[in-house]
C-alpha cells in the first residue's frame, strides 16, 4: 500500500524495530502473537509516529507481560513506544461487533502486520473478527444519515437565521464527518480512528467516492469569510449528497413545521386537548 503522505518515512526503521523487539517478546511464555500496527502496518511513519504493537497472550500470562512491555511514556533512539498486551482467549471468544472488535479496533488490526504467530492462531483470528455484518452497516448508516440531516439540513438554516457564522461553519464540519462516516458504512470499510484519520480511505482511494475529496474538504481549506461563502459551501454538500445517494423526505424547516402540523390533526382528541393553549 503506498502511502499519500509527504515527509520523510520512518517506516523501515519502525519496523525493523518491531521486528527485533516481536522476536524478544516471543520469548516469554504464554505469547500467542505480536502485531505491527499504526505506522508499521500502513507503511508511513514520521516523527509523530510511535512504535505501536500488539501482544496476544493466554490469559495467564497476560498481567505479567503487561509490566513488562506496556509501558507509557517511553522512548528508545527517538522513538516512542505504544505497545498493548491483550488476551488471546478474550479476543477469540468476543463477537463482531463488541467492544473488543470495534470498528476503529478492527481498521487498525486490518492495517497491520503478522511479526510473530504460533501456528498460525493470529492469522486465524483476523480472518474470523475482521469482517463486517450487514446489520452493522444499516445501523451505522441510519445514524450517520440523520446526523447529516441534521447538520447540514437544519442546523445551518437555523443558526443563519440567529446571525451565528461560526455555528454555521460549526455545522458544516459536522456534516462532513458524518457524511465521511456515512460513506465507510455504505463500502463496508471500517472505521478509523476519526479524530486523527478522517479522511483516511478518500486519500487512499480505498472507496469510489475518493474522488469527492476535494468538495468535502472545501469546508476546511476554502476560505469562509461570511454567510454567503458559508451557503455556498453548504450547497456544495447538498449537492454532493444528490450524488452519493444521500437524501432525505424532510428539506426545509418549513417542511418539518408542516409535517408536525399534520401530525397534531393525527393525535386523539385527549392528547389535542392537554397540549393545546
Amino acid at each position: 500500500m503506498s502511502s499519500p503522505y509527504s515527509g520523510k518515512n520512518r517506516y523501515p526503521i519502525l519496523r525493523k524495530a518491531g521486528r527485533i523487539i516481536a522476536k524478544k517478546i516471543a520469548g516469554f511464555d504464554g505469547v500467542v502473537g505480536v502485531l505491527g500496527t499504526g505506522a508499521i502496518g500502513r507503511r508511513f511513519g514520521d516523527a509523530c509516529s510511535d512504535l505501536d504493537l500488539i501482544v496476544y497472550a493466554r490469559q495467564d500470562a497476560v498481567r505479567n507481560l503487561r509490566k513488562i512491555v506496556s509501558i507509557g511514556w517511553i522512548a528508545y533512539k527517538g522513538i516512542d513506544y505504544d505497545i498493548e498486551v491483550k488476551s488471546f482467549e478474550k479476543a477469540q471468544k468476543a463477537g463482531v461487533p463488541s467492544k473488543l472488535w470495534d470498528q476503529i479496533t478492527r481498521w487498525d488490526q486490518q492495517n497491520s502486520q503478522i511479526l510473530y504467530d504460533t501456528g498460525g492462531r493470529i492469522k486465524r483470528l483476523l480472518e474470523t473478527k475482521l469482517v463486517y455484518p450487514d446489520r452493522e452497516r444499516q445501523a451505522l448508516m441510519k445514524r450517520y444519515h440523520q446526523e447529516v440531516h441534521e447538520f447540514l439540513v437544519f442546523f445551518p438554516v437555523m443558526w443563519a437565521e440567529r446571525g451565528r457564522l461560526y455555528n454555521v461553519i460549526d455545522a458544516l464540519n459536522r456534516a462532513v464527518q458524518s457524511i465521511i462516516q456515512w460513506l465507510y458504512a455504505k463500502n463496508r470499510v471500517f472505521e478509523p480512528y476519526i479524530d486523527k484519520w478522517l479522511f483516511f480511505h478518500l486519500e487512499t482511494k480505498a472507496i469510489p467516492e475518493a474522488s469527492h475529496l476535494d468538495t468535502l474538504t472545501d469546508v476546511y481549506t476554502r476560505p469562509i469569510r461570511n454567510m454567503r461563502d458559508a451557503m455556498k459551501t453548504r450547497q456544495r454538500l447538498l449537492d454532493l449528497c444528490g450524488q452519493i445517494g444521500l437524501k432525505w423526505e424532510v428539506y426545509s424547516i418549513e417542511e418539518a413545521h408542516e409535517r408536525c402540523r399534520i401530525n397534531w390533526e393525527k393525535v386523539s382528541p385527549e392528547t389535542r386537548d392537554v397540549l393545546s393553549w
